[in-house]
């Protein structure tokens, strides 16, 4: 194979630098030996950093970057690309045969070897590709440690020039090399970097979620809570008719991602008071416990709400979405004085139960593995079905999703068996995801429209929203997919 003269010449112009610092500095940063105490600092901080993430709020640019991705997934994929990229430049350099400037007799006199090498093929370089793979995840991982990353990967090339054992051709080859292998393994991986992993899952039971920068404002107004345990609370408050909407978001949640639903109901002509939950938006209680605890921020809510703010209970509606909609109902169960009505969207009958459906049942029990005794053992026994039976007055709505694979029609169907109420299923979506855009306004405002009015007593029977917002006749919740009558 013939080898650009330039190559050659570029080769002899770096190698020919001479300077002790700076052979000192390029033979520690070409051993590989020197990279690993690096490495695995960093990949301790990527997991100690991210153990509540991905969670898409943050303080900063630094913040949002490091907050939005798995870590478990980046460093998957650090290993995939390094390991891509060596592989790659191991069958290259079989192929290309080009022997290194060090050993090669036509030009070895000429040449300063100030290295260490195994091996004599030259092209393509290993360390500058694998350095590259190494930077360039990092890079699409982390946007704002980009330069520091290019720049290392920089030095590691200039480094094999230097100490005479590649040419600029090979490195530039393997920075090639090394980039390919990460955008192909980060393409393949990318949207598996924004979910949380069972890992990162159970991490939400044993570390408080990251506070957001920014709090609904105007025309929210914040109000002073307290819950039923004693902790201070905060609550948000966007004044409208004489009925009430408490809310309670999930566990993916946080006060902010219930400004979108609390929007509409505002639109409705509904007064809506969004709360904060122990575990979440710097509430003094630090940790979640996926719903038992959360029932005493919403019961102390709705007394507060009573008290201070003058709503009648007579005229509040509990909403919950998801791990907030089994909350909702205990709640509507243990109050001494009913609420109009209860509207659980996407919500669970026995949250190991729906883990079972979602994620299998050995994934489950992993999952359980993980999460502190005291959150398994509450979550064993927190049964929201079992308790607003009791009341006669207070009317339940289940809104869920035709392809919510977490809370699937089948449990709004057995917990309408258990409690009475309404089950309205909204055609094609999922689980309700208020951070997302992929939900439907209209068919939102449709479904909510539809829930108000049943608690009004206004409506009667099973119904279907599609997403143009347009209501069915009644249907059959006995059938698979909610297609009956």
């Amino acid at each position: 194979m013939l080898w650009p003269s330039w190559d050659r010449q570029l080769f002899f112009w770096i190698n020919g630098i001479d300077s002790s610092v700076l052979t000192v500095f390029m033979r520690f940063i070409t051993n590989v030996d020197n990279w690993i105490p690096f490495l695995a600092a960093g990949v301790f901080l990527l997991l100690w950093m991210g153990r509540t993430r991905p969670n898409r709020q943050g303080r900063g640019r630094w913040g949002r970057a490091f907050a939005a991705r798995n870590p478990r997934i980046v460093i998957l994929c650090l290993i995939l690309a390094t390991a891509a990229s060596d592989q790659a430049c191991y069958h290259i350099k079989r192929w290309s045969g080009r022997q290194r400037p060090c050993f090669d007799e036509s030009v070895s006199g000429m040449v300063d070897y100030r290295g260490d090498v195994h091996g004599n093929r030259s092209f393509p370089s290993a360390h500058a590709s694998n350095s590259a793979a190494l930077a360039a995840t990092v890079s699409f991982a982390y946007p704002p440690l980009a330069p520091f990353a290019a720049a290392l990967a920089f030095l590691v090339g200039l480094s094999r020039i230097y100490l005479g054992v590649h040419y600029p051709l090979d490195v530039i080859t393997g920075w090639s090399i090394g980039t390919a292998s990460a955008l192909l393994v980060w393409l393949l991986l990318r949207k598996y970097s924004l979910r949380p992993g069972l890992i990162g899952f159970t991490n939400r039971f044993r570390y408080r979620q990251p506070v957001p920068v920014r709090f609904p404002e105007e025309p929210w107004t914040m109000k002073s809570l307290v819950s039923l345990d004693g902790f201070p609370m905060r609550g948000y408050l966007r004044e409208g008719g004489d009925e009430l909407v408490v809310m309670v978001h999930g566990l993916g949640g946080d006060v902010n991602s219930m400004v979108p639903p609390g929007n509409v109901f505002a639109e409705l002509g509904c007064s809506v008071l969004i709360i904060q939950l122990r575990g979440h938006d710097g509430h003094p209680g630090p940790l979640t416990s996926g719903g038992p605890g959360e029932v005493q921020d919403l019961l102390g809510a709705v007394i507060t709400s009573g008290e201070d703010m003058g709503f009648k209970r007579s005229s509040m509606i509990l909403y919950g979405s998801s791990m907030g909609g089994a909350v909702a109902m205990k709640a509507a169960g243990l109050l001494g004085e009913e609420v109009a009505g209860v509207i659980a969207h996407g919500t669970f009958s026995n949250f190991f139960g729906s883990s079972d459906m979602r994620l299998g049942v050995i994934r489950t029990r992993i999952m359980k593995l993980f999460m502190p005794a005291g959150v398994r053992n509450g979550l064993k026994v927190f049964r929201p079905g079992d308790y607003p039976g009791r009341w006669q007055r207070t009317r339940f709505v289940y809104i869920t999703g035709e392809r919510d694979s977490i809370s699937p029609p089948e449990v709004s169907k057995e917990l309408s068996g258990l409690t009475g109420g309404r089950v309205i299923l909204l055609d094609g979506a999922g689980h309700p995801v208020w951070h997302s855009r992929s939900w439907s306004t209209l068919q939102i405002r449709s479904a909510f429209t539809e829930a108000l009015g049943f608690i009004r007593g206004e409506g009667s029977g099973n119904i279907i929203v599609d997403a143009a917002g347009r209501a069915s006749v009644e249907f059959d919740v006995n059938s698979a997919t909610g297609r009956g009558k």
